[in-house]
């Protein structure tokens, strides 16, 4: 995650400030319950890119020897594997 936690707090704040403000969220509940559920999503979601690549190298062993012997190129190969995976997983990075 590229965001530091403290920082993605701050917006998560902001972004419901702003919500609030121009009405587009009426809240039910604290608005800090609201604000903490969002990090968590913000963080959740910050995230996903992390957990692919870190996938993808592990997927990259069964190319080891093949890399190695410098039939295949490291980062091409990490590239086109999280270029699956993100499609596999409908993600949006």
């Amino acid at each position: 995650m590229k965001l530091s936690k403290e920082r993605v707090a701050a917006l998560s704040a902001s972004l419901v400030d702003k919500l609030i403000a121009g009405g587009m969220i009426e809240p039910v509940g604290e608005r800090k319950a609201l604000v903490v559920s969002l990090e968590r999503v913000v963080t959740d979601e910050l995230s996903v890119e992390d957990r692919i690549n870190a996938q993808a190298k592990e997927l990259m062993g069964k190319y080891e020897a093949e890399i190695a012997k410098g039939h295949l190129d490291e980062h091409q190969v990490f590239l086109m594997i999280k270029k699956q995976l993100v499609k596999d997983k409908d993600a949006i990075l």
